[in-house]
C-alpha cells in the first residue's frame, strides 16, 4: 500500500488509543495524510481502485485469409454459394437457399437481374469477432463476403441473426454493381467533377444509393413475411444494425429536395440523413404510385444506354406523371411526439417488461398526437394500426399508411396489460377539424381508449 495511507492508519490507531489525536502522536506525515483524507471525503469519495479493461477481438478478412482456411465443401443454390468448414454443411445449405431467394425477390421487384454471383465463407471461431476489417478485391465475376459462427451456438438462426454483413450488405452491393455493368444498360454515370473549381454535375448518388438501400428494404419486407409465418418473433439483433436504415421517411422530411444535389464531394458525402432519405424516396414512390412503380421506372431506364442525374429525374417525372422534386420537397411524415427506443429480448428483461419487442416510450411530448391518444412514458408500443412494431422502421412505415386515412391506433403494453388507444390527426390537404379538449398542436383532434374491432384490433 502507499506509504501515506499506512502512515494514516498508524496515526489513526494512535489516536484511538489516546481517545483523540494528541499533538505528540501526530507527525507531519500523518497530518498530511489526514488532510488528504478529509479532502477525499469532501469531494464525495473517489473509487478505491480504477480498473480499465479494453478487450478487442479483431480479425482481418481478405482474399488471403479465406484462402488459408480449410473448407469441407461448398453449398450452391442458383447464383449463391457458401463455402463451409467441417460440420457446417446443413447451415451452409440453408444460407445458400435463402440468399438465392432474396436475390430472386429483389430481381422480381426491380425487374432487373443482379447478374454477379455471390460467395459467402462460413468461418467458425471460438467467439464472434469484435471488429472486422479488410476486404476482398472487387471483381465482376463474384461478390464475396465472410460470415462467422461462434462455436457455442452454430444454429442457422443464430448465424443469420448475428452477422452484420447478412442479409443486407450483399444485396446492397449487388444492386449497385448492377448499375455499373457496361454490358447491361443503363449505365448510371457517377457524379462528375472536372476540377476542384467546377461545381459537381450529374447528381446520381441519390438514385444509386437509393436503389441499393431500397433493395435492402425489399429483403427486410421478405424477412418480416418469414418471421410472421414463424409466429412473429423478429430477430432484432439482425434488424437493429447499421445495414438497414431505420428512419428513411423522417430523414426524407428533413432533407427534402436537397437530396437531388447530394454528391460524393461535399460535406454531406457521409451524412446518414441522406442515405436514409435516399431509401425513403423509393419507399414513398412505391407507397404513392403502387407496387411496381419502381420496376416501371427501371424498365424505362433500360431503354437508354447511359443516364445522368437530369435524365433520371426526367424519367421519374414522365413515368409517374409528377414532379419528383416537388413531391419530395412537400413530403412530411406525421410526428406523434414520442421518444422511443427499440426493445430487444435482453433489454426487455432489463426493464422487467413482459413485451419481448416493440418501442419503449421514454418520453411523450405535451400537446402531441401520442399524448392525445393516451400513450404514457413507460408504455411499450407493440403495434400501430395493422403493423406489428419491432423497431423505428416499422413505426415509420405504419405512420406512412396511417396518413392516408388520418387515424392512428397504438396497441401498447402497459405493465403487462394490452391496451389500444387511438387518435385522429389532420390529413395533409384536408380541412382543419379543430383540436381535442385539453390538447392542441400535433394534429390531434380526438383520442383515447379504443374498444371494438378497429383495423383488426379486438376488445
Amino acid at each position: 500500500m502507499p506509504r501515506s495511507y499506512m502512515s494514516w492508519v498508524r496515526g489513526a490507531a494512535c489516536g484511538v488509543a489516546l481517545a483523540g489525536l494528541l499533538a505528540g502522536c501526530e507527525t507531519l506525515e500523518e497530518k498530511t495524510a489526514l488532510d488528504t483524507y478529509t479532502t477525499y471525503q469532501e469531494e464525495g469519495g473517489k473509487p478505491a481502485f480504477d480498473v480499465r479493461f479494453n478487450y478487442s477481438d479483431a480479425v482481418v478478412v481478405d482474399n488471403a485469409h479465406v484462402a488459408e482456411q480449410y473448407y469441407e465443401g461448398t453449398a450452391k443454390v442458383g447464383r449463391a454459394e457458401v463455402a463451409f468448414q467441417a460440420g457446417l454443411k446443413e447451415q451452409a445449405g440453408e444460407l445458400a437457399m435463402e440468399m438465392e431467394q432474396y436475390i430472386a425477390h429483389v430481381e422480381q421487384k426491380l425487374g432487373r437481374e443482379l447478374q454477379v454471383p455471390v460467395r459467402a465463407y462460413l468461418l467458425r471461431r471460438d467467439r464472434l469477432p469484435g471488429e472486422i476489417t479488410g476486404g476482398f478485391q472487387r471483381t465482376s465475376d463474384v461478390y464475396q463476403f465472410p460470415m462467422f459462427v461462434a462455436d457455442a451456438d452454430e444454429s442457422f438462426e443464430t448465424i443469420r441473426a448475428t452477422n452484420p454483413f447478412y442479409p443486407y450488405m450483399f444485396v446492397h452491393e449487388l444492386a449497385k454493381l448492377s448499375l455499373v455493368d457496361p454490358a447491361r444498360p443503363p449505365l448510371i454515370l457517377d457524379d462528375q467533377k472536372e476540377n476542384p473549381l467546377v461545381k459537381t454535375r450529374y447528381y446520381t448518388r441519390w438514385f444509386r444509393e437509393g436503389l441499393a438501400n431500397y433493395a435492402e428494404f425489399l429483403v427486410y419486407e421478405k424477412m418480416r413475411e418469414r418471421t410472421a409465418a414463424d409466429g412473429g418473433t423478429v430477430p432484432l439483433s439482425t434488424f437493429e444494425n447499421n445495414h438497414v436504415y431505420q428512419q428513411p421517411l423522417t430523414s426524407l422530411s428533413k432533407v427534402g429536395a436537397d437530396l437531388f444535389t447530394w454528391d460524393s464531394f461535399d460535406d454531406r458525402a457521409n451524412n446518414p440523413d441522406y442515405f436514409n432519405a435516399a431509401m425513403g424516396l423509393f419507399i414513398l414512390v412505391e407507397d404513392k404510385y403502387g407496387d411496381g412503380a419502381i420496376r416501371t421506372i427501371i424498365d424505362e431506364l433500360e431503354k437508354l444506354d447511359y443516364v445522368d442525374g437530369q435524365v433520371l429525374e426526367e424519367t421519374f417525372n414522365k413515368t409517374l406523371g409528377t414532379d419528383i422534386r416537388q413531391l419530395v420537397g412537400t413530403f412530411k411524415l406525421q410526428e406523434t411526439g414520442t421518444e422511443a427506443t427499440a426493445l430487444t429480448p435482453a433489454t426487455a428483461k432489463n426493464y422487467g417488461l413482459q413485451a419481448p419487442q416493440g418501442l419503449y416510450v421514454n418520453n411523450v411530448a405535451e400537446s402531441s398526437l401520442a399524448k392525445t391518444a393516451g400513450v404514457q412514458r413507460g408504455d411499450v408500443i407493440v403495434q400501430l394500426n395493422r403493423t406489428v412494431i419491432a423497431n423505428k422502421l416499422d413505426y415509420e412505415l405504419a405512420m406512412l399508411e396511417a396518413q392516408r386515412h388520418g387515424n392512428v391506433y397504438f396497441m401498447i403494453d402497459r405493465m403487462g396489460e394490452r391496451l389500444t388507444v387511438g387518435a385522429q390527426f389532420e390529413v395533409p390537404g384536408a380541412p382543419a377539424q379543430g383540436t381535442a379538449a385539453g390538447g392542441s398542436g400535433g394534429g390531434g383532434v380526438g383520442g383515447g381508449l379504443v374498444t371494438g374491432d378497429v383495423l383488426g384490433f379486438g376488445e
